[in-house]
């Protein structure tokens, strides 16, 4: 079981913040990591895609016997942990990364906080239902930026556009908010250009996810790291974008999915 690898995966390269953090975290543990470049960005699909997509993307990662699967994807997480359906259901828990993001904020002192995030994300109110289920007197404003995983992931982008763009959703959080979620994956890998340009905390779910899994992950007692990374498209650039963020050569593997058609009950969602 302690061998066993931890499964992520992402609409693109938004899920390589989430597996840098693990990896800084757990050295130690064994990582695939699955990244849907032939279906980015998952944010303007239909919650039945979306649910298309994630069963069919964690049907595969389960041929390998992971001893857990994370949703490095904050609108796959907004979907399946508000319907909790998939197919096929999975005998490892399955972490998404929303749940403990809210926990955390619940608990703590913030009165009104803001939330950048997909638009199917802010569509499900996902942030907002999550912690005001827990405290009400937090005030939640969700704000869809449709815009940033392209800029993101495109290689083209200039600064001037990059900076018109994140203006755009900066002038959209309430003057009176005390911090700003990053509820994209995708949005920490411009986390050093907003804090130049905004004052407020800004919050990474991911910090919160690790802080669950070390509860709960029966880590592995190697000592010989093994990293492996797939994607459906786009394989070039997600090298390159996993050598500078991760500052290793890892190759990346070309694989063809199919979609599924029917969903159950996933074994486990934290």
């Amino acid at each position: 079981m302690t061998q066993q690898p931890i499964c992520l995966f992402d609409s693109g390269i938004g899920g390589l913040t989430v597996l840098k953090k693990l990896i800084n975290k757990f050295p130690n543990e064994n990582y695939i990591y699955f990244a849907d470049l032939a279906r980015v960005p998952f944010g303007d699909k239909t919650k039945e895609e979306i649910k298309e997509i994630a069963s069919e993307i964690i049907e595969w990662l389960s041929r390998f016997n992971p001893k857990t699967i994370i949703m490095a994807c904050n609108t796959s997480s907004s979907v399946l942990c508000e319907q909790g359906r998939i197919n096929p259901a999975p005998t490892v828990p399955i972490y998404g990364m929303i749940k403990s993001c809210a926990k955390e904020i619940a608990n703590s002192n913030y009165l009104k906080i803001s939330v950048w995030a997909t638009s199917l994300v802010v569509e499900n109110k996902a942030y907002k239902n999550s912690i005001n289920n827990l405290n009400q007197k937090i005030e939640v404003s969700e704000i869809a930026c449709p815009k940033l995983v392209p800029m993101i992931e495109s290689l083209n982008t200039n600064h001037k556009e990059q900076s018109e763009t994140l203006q755009k959703y900066i002038n959209q959080i309430p003057n009176d908010s005390q911090a700003l979620i990053l509820g994209c994956t995708h949005y920490p890998l411009i986390n050093e250009v907003l804090q130049k340009l905004i004052k407020i905390k800004i919050i990474d779910p991911t910090d919160a996810l690790i802080k669950e899994l070390e509860k709960h992950l029966i880590p592995c007692t190697g000592n010989k790291q093994q990293i492996s990374i797939y994607a459906t498209a786009g394989e070039e650039k997600l090298q390159r974008f996993a050598k500078l963020f991760l500052c290793e050569d890892v190759k990346v593997n070309l694989v063809k999915l199919h979609k599924l058609s029917s969903y159950k009950a996933l074994n486990k969602i934290f």
